[in-house]
């Protein structure tokens, strides 16, 4: 009998050892689990950060080039560029050698901001005393790229506003001419400029004379 207690007592021992390992097996199991599992939120983070830094480095790099833009236009616009064709120009009056040339209304047409011709060049021109005696509102002025037409205006209160229309990437100089209404003459500027993207060439206030010669 005490042999049978004793055999008893020695497998409910031997039960407990094992269940409790048992249990002791699965504690580690799941602080393993919840170990991986912060893990894998860790890793979540570390990408997430990863690509808000990249997104900030991109924006940062387009915000520079933008800033550089600005700079460049603002030194423009401040006088940073000192070269101008017409101080090279002594005689600011007409050069009239009348040619008893007659011209109908050319009918200038001016391709559109479109395409390759993203980009504008402002120039302000004024019509010398020798032009104004004579001048009206159906009077032409044109801007040109070789034969092509890139901008065509009428006067307004006696001044010329041409925005004239470039590729970004022109070799040939911007000439200009003027068609007068009135006698149906011609004329083309002395002065040609090279297209300059956002270049601005006088102002309304003070605008650049039209030196030219009659056609």
């Amino acid at each position: 009998m005490g042999e049978y207690i004793m055999k008893n007592w020695f497998y409910i021992a031997l039960s407990i050892f094992l269940l409790s390992g048992s249990f002791q097996s699965c504690k580690d199991d799941d602080e393993v689990e919840a170990l991986e599992e912060q893990l894998r939120e860790k890793n979540a983070l570390i990408k997430q950060l990863e690509e808000e830094k990249n997104s900030l480095n991109n924006t940062n790099k387009q915000l520079d080039e933008t800033n550089k833009k600005l700079d460049e236009l603002l030194k423009k616009l401040q006088g940073g560029e000192t070269e101008d064709p017409w101080e090279d120009v002594q005689d600011t009056s007409v050069v009239i050698v009348p040619t008893g040339n007659t011209y109908e209304n050319p009918g200038w047409k001016s391709v559109t901001i479109a395409g390759d011709y993203a980009y504008t060049m402002t120039v302000v021109f004024e019509l010398p005393a020798e032009l104004k005696s004579k001048a009206s509102s159906d009077d032409l002025m044109a801007a040109f790229v070789g034969s092509e037409c890139r901008c065509v205006k009428k006067a307004i209160d006696g001044v010329f506003l041409l925005t004239v229309i470039g590729t970004g990437a022109e070799t040939t100089n911007v000439t200009f001419r003027y068609w007068n209404a009135a006698d149906h003459s011609l004329y083309e500027s002395l002065v040609s400029v090279p297209f300059t993207s956002d270049r601005i060439f006088g102002v309304v206030d003070s605008p650049k004379k039209f030196v030219c010669k009659q056609l």
